[in-house]
């Protein structure tokens, strides 16, 4: 692989730091796109919560989680490539192979696993394929929308996937030429909202110009893996919009249950640890956390025992916030909960936890 170049004071690949751009609202965009979004996650428990929506509305959500990843990294792919690249591509003046290493490249620097090609072919006929081994992939249904999605960005055609565990930790994914179900493109529409600007000032790393508290990640590019140096936990950088796609499909499909769904099965995952009382505690730390996360500008926290309130200005995944915030106050309180929530038309986002024990 590519030697990944790293700030030598931070420990970020500059790679990173030099295609996304953290803005004063809380929010992290791409350099040459600031209308695509990017958040940095927790991903360990993607595929956990998926399995847990699943499990509790009783019906199969991984064909929607592929689908709109899939359109995710067509279009993060198609922001970042030269066109003339893509067209000496598709001439045949340039191999394939090269570009989709190139590709991969950036998979390691997003912490999305450690991709290998084990087969392509690209004869522009029904018959292309792309294979590729993923070792530690961050999301087994994620990664089949990458691939099928960078494909699509190189081949400017539709591509199919399919996938198998060939063992405890490594993915082989394969995708080919298909048509779409048009009815599902048709639905599987993101919604981008306004951002306003804000005057959170990060601190800079004087070296490569990224937030300073980017070094308490560590990235170990051989992997693709990204890890909070303190707790281990892992987290990965993916375009928020598409996620929020899927959850507003599964609301279409399924009724108007679905987003109080998703906010239950985030609680419970929080519930297990997913964050420390200190790093929510704290209401500068956890919009200083925000902010490096990309999920937006924390203006107002309000915590008692009887109920906690946050206003949140440019939120994104607000049902995963509110699980979030929901499952931090019952680990704190030691109290049963309800949580509600309003999303308004001006990009902001009030959060109210009350215990149940209490009037809130």
């Amino acid at each position: 692989m590519q030697e990944i170049p790293l700030c030598p004071m931070c420990g970020v690949p500059s790679r990173c730091t030099d295609d996304h751009l953290w803005l004063g609202g809380g929010v992290i965009v791409q350099s040459n796109d600031r209308e695509h979004r990017m958040v940095l996650i927790e991903c360990d428990n993607l595929d956990p919560l998926f399995k847990e929506i699943e499990e509790i509305i009783g019906v199969p959500i991984e064909r929607i989680v592929i689908e709109t990843k899939r359109r995710s990294s067509r279009d993060y792919l198609n922001n970042l490539m030269p066109v003339e690249v893509k067209e000496m591509i598709q001439s045949k003046e340039l191999e394939i192979r090269p570009l989709v290493e190139a590709v991969d490249l950036i998979a390691h620097v997003l912490g999305y696993g450690d991709p290998r090609i084990a087969g392509v072919r690209y004869e522009k006929d029904d018959e292309d394929y792309i294979m590729q081994h993923i070792g530690e992939p961050y999301s087994v249904p994620l990664w089949c929308g990458d691939l099928a999605g960078s494909s699509e960005a190189v081949a400017s055609r539709d591509y199919e996937v399919e996938y198998r565990m060939i063992s405890p930790n490594v993915l082989e994914v394969k995708a080919w030429p298909s048509p779409r179900p048009p009815e599902l493109q048709a639905r599987l529409q993101h919604k981008e909202l306004t951002i306003v600007d804000g005057n959170i000032e990060l601190e800079r790393c004087p070296s490569c110009g990224g937030p300073t508290a980017l070094s308490a990640y560590r990235w170990d590019v051989e992997r693709g893996v990204i890890v909070m140096a303190d707790t281990g936990r892992r987290v990965a950088m993916l375009g928020p919009a598409y996620l929020e796609a899927v959850f507003d499909e599964l609301e279409r499909e399924l009724g108007e249950e679905i987003p109080r769904i998703i906010v239950e099965a985030q609680r419970r995952f929080t519930r297990k640890g997913l964050y420390s009382a200190e790093e929510i505690g704290d209401e500068d730390k956890f919009r200083n956390l925000l902010a490096v996360r990309g999920f937006g500008n924390l203006q107002e926290m309000r915590l008692n025992e009887r109920g906690l309130v946050m206003r949140i200005q440019n939120p994104t995944l607000h049902l995963l916030l509110a699980g979030l915030v929901q499952g931090y106050f019952e680990t704190v309180t030691g109290t049963e909960s309800d949580v509600d929530w309003d999303l308004t038309a001006g990009s902001t986002l009030e959060l109210r936890v009350a215990s149940r024990s209490g009037t809130g």
